[in-house]
């Protein structure tokens, strides 16, 4: 599905990738959780930001990849409508049957004890709310209120970032309210106090996110307070795609029927299998743990505070692989919504994604930090070279075509670039270089085979 809607309405597969993920956590709403060590539970709730400028159909592909789960939550609602409707007609008459008591003005025995059964029969008739899934851009006053209804699980889905600026407190003068937010992606007890209504007290809240947002967007959650230190941005998946403007098919196939049907089919079993249920514990098989904490000792020397690669991320790679443990389980409740274990499988499926992850992680937060990233000449070196699938190329040939972007100021930028890439092992200075008339010749490099493989 996520290649079919890449491909159909040419957007990066970055995109359709994040937004399913948030989706398909929507769609457990938090009844399913994994019990990794008697210590460690990875409640299934993902956070995700695609980061997708404006104008490339980020709205179409969520509508399309939402659209499963949404026709649950219509069927859901429509079954519960005439019990809600019922109910709220007794929750009527019984109201009028106290006030109705309560005008005689009789202060009898009698009457005192009439008017207490018709309140003790009004305090107990209970009108169910409507089943909501899925829910837009809302105030965290206003998503406590829907999580309470709906048993403490929601999903947002958004093509805008608007849920960013009124966390930052657009809404409460500029005072950030992340509490909800915070606590939702673990399931952490949380009570919300509002000015004139009741408490709102949520004793496992389980929250999902999918936004789909201009880079720009990104690039202000520097300035929201407290944002970084509290957490919040450690607790989103990211992705930086690369535009596919300027490269795109303009007559592409559409989405294939059964592809879309396969898809629709399977969220829609999910959804069913657990609404309505109680919270469900999964764990990993032994094999699983082994892929699990292979990838945990892998990362551990990274996030090092003095050497480690991953150091000035180490609040969001720590996160890492309980994240995956989250995918893993997604995919495992994809194909089989009864599961209870998660197996090697998965879980090295979702550890095939931890560089990705790493990487998006990166550049997001350079992008939110305000600070350009000093490999990013580099970075733009190895597209080119994968974008014109080069296996040797000179300085002079960079020069010409590169010459043409912000940091591309002269060649001695361009050298400094590739001195990057040659430290890194992607290029080696070629043994001859390019053969040319009179004056300094111009230096050629030799580009490692997975340069062409794995650059976009």
């Amino acid at each position: 599905m996520v290649d079919a809607v890449a491909e159909a309405y040419q957007v990066p597969r970055d995109l359709p990738l994040l937004l399913v993920l948030a989706i398909l956590a929507a769609s457990v709403g938090g009844r399913r959780r994994v019990r990794v060590a008697p210590d460690w539970i990875e409640v299934l709730s993902i956070y995700s930001a695609a980061a997708v400028p404006s104008g490339e159909r980020k709205s179409p592909v969520l509508a399309v990849l939402s659209a499963p789960l949404l026709a649950v939550e219509r069927d859901l609602a429509e079954k519960m409508a005439p019990e809600v409707a019922t109910q709220r007609a007794l929750r009527d008459l019984r109201a009028a049957a106290v006030e109705k008591i309560k005008r005689k003005g009789d202060t009898s025995a009698s009457a005192i004890a009439d008017l207490e059964a018709a309140v003790q029969e009004l305090e107990t008739t209970v009108v169910p709310a409507i089943p909501r899934l899925l829910a837009d851009d809302s105030t965290p006053e206003a998503m406590a209120r829907l999580m309470a209804e709906q048993g403490g699980r929601l999903g947002v889905l958004s093509a805008e970032g608007g849920l960013f600026s009124t966390l930052a407190g657009r809404y409460s003068s500029g005072i950030p309210n992340l509490d909800l937010v915070l606590k939702s992606w673990s399931g952490d007890f949380c009570r919300v106090d509002r000015i004139s209504r009741e408490t709102i007290t949520l004793t496992e809240p389980v929250l999902s996110i999918g936004l789909a947002v201009q880079p720009d967007i990104l690039a202000t959650l520097a300035e929201g307070k407290n944002f970084r230190g509290s957490g919040l941005l450690a607790r989103f998946l990211y992705a930086i795609p690369h535009s596919l403007v300027g490269s795109r098919n303009v007559d592409p196939a559409p989405l294939p029927e059964q592809v879309a049907a396969d898809y629709a089919a399977a969220v829609d079993r999910l959804a069913r299998t657990v609404h309505g249920g109680g919270t469900v514990d999964m764990k990993l098989t032994e094999p699983a743990r082994a892929v699990l904490n292979r990838l945990r000792q892998h990362l551990e020397p990274r996030l090092h505070p003095d050497y480690g690669d991953l150091a000035n991320i180490a609040d969001w790679s720590n996160k890492l692989p309980g994240q995956l443990v989250r995918v893993a389980a997604l995919l495992t409740l994809f194909s089989d919504p009864d599961a209870v274990e998660v197996g090697e499988q998965q879980m090295q499926e979702a550890a095939t994604l931890a560089p990705y992850l790493i990487s998006h992680a990166l550049a997001a937060f350079d992008l939110m930090s305000g600070r350009r990233s000093p490999l990013e000449p580099a970075r733009a070196v190895l597209r080119w070279i994968g974008k014109k699938r080069l296996s040797t190329f000179s300085v002079r040939q960079a020069w010409r075509d590169l010459s043409g972007q912000t940091w591309a100021t002269d060649t001695d930028a361009i050298r400094d670039a590739i001195v990057d890439l040659v430290d890194l092992g992607w290029l080696r200075l070629a043994d001859s270089p390019e053969p040319r008339g009179p004056g300094r010749p111009s230096e050629r490099y030799e580009v490692h085979p997975l340069a062409v493989k794995e650059t976009p």
